[in-house]
């Protein structure tokens, strides 16, 4: 995947890896294309450096470790996922859509990606180091578009749950990873209907969240019953 625009927040926050320069479109590109053909444990620093006509040498002088290219890689990832995103979510008025935009790209973003999905998680996600990193910031950067959809939809009266804005996050999050995650495992990535899993999913999940829709019908037949009562302890 060439040629990948980088957000402002994955500008600033690779700044502490030192002279990066004009190369650094082409080592990320490179790195990107290695991952996915052969896998972050397949990749090696001498692989990039012969992608990039650089000496392995070189190499070190714009990123010091194999980990820290692979935070690199994953963090422009997310940024250009969530800049798309946002312009997406624009075009779209109601909130249960929305949701269930968010859960098809993810869906489709991993199923994509396979590889740098897995190691996102094993290399960045998993570690000590990221709770403080600048890669969790951009990811949640990622998944705050859903707080977004959620105010929105709280603000308006169409949303009320008991559930905190982080636990509805690992809910639909979490859910549409396991979908992706089964599909990989059981080798139907190419088969799995990305759009009619998330419309379920979404649905599922906007029923579970929107506030409760009473008929004026229900209303009466509950003050009625109501009036019922009273009369009878008269």
């Amino acid at each position: 995947m060439r040629n990948i625009q980088i957000s402002a927040s994955a500008t600033s926050s690779r700044q502490r890896l030192g002279r990066w320069g004009d190369r650094e479109q082409s080592i990320l590109d490179a790195a990107w294309e290695l991952i996915t053909s052969q896998g972050f444990d397949g990749m090696t620093m001498a692989d990039v450096a012969s992608a990039t006509g650089l000496s392995e040498g070189s190499l070190y002088n714009y990123v010091p470790s194999k980990r820290e290219l692979a935070i690199r890689v994953a963090e422009r990832w997310f940024s250009v996922q969530a800049e798309k995103l946002e312009q997406m979510l624009g075009a779209i008025d109601h909130p249960r859509d929305q949701i269930t935009l968010l859960v098809q790209r993810h869906i489709a973003m991993i199923l994509e990606q396979p590889e740098l999905f897995l190691m996102w998680i094993r290399e960045v996600r998993a570690t000590d180091a990221y709770l403080t990193s600048s890669s969790r910031d951009i990811f949640r950067s990622y998944t705050g578009l859903l707080r977004k959809v959620l105010g929105k939809a709280q603000a308006a009266g169409s949303m009320e749950t008991d559930l905190g804005d982080d636990m509805i996050r690992d809910m639909i999050y979490g859910g549409a990873e396991h979908v992706a995650w089964t599909a990989i495992v059981q080798k139907r990535i190419h088969s799995l209907d990305i759009a009619d899993a998330a419309k379920k999913l979404g649905d599922t999940y906007w029923r579970a969240l929107k506030t409760e829709e009473t008929s004026s019908s229900a209303t009466d037949e509950r003050l009625a019953r109501i009036e019922a009562k009273i009369d009878r302890l008269a």
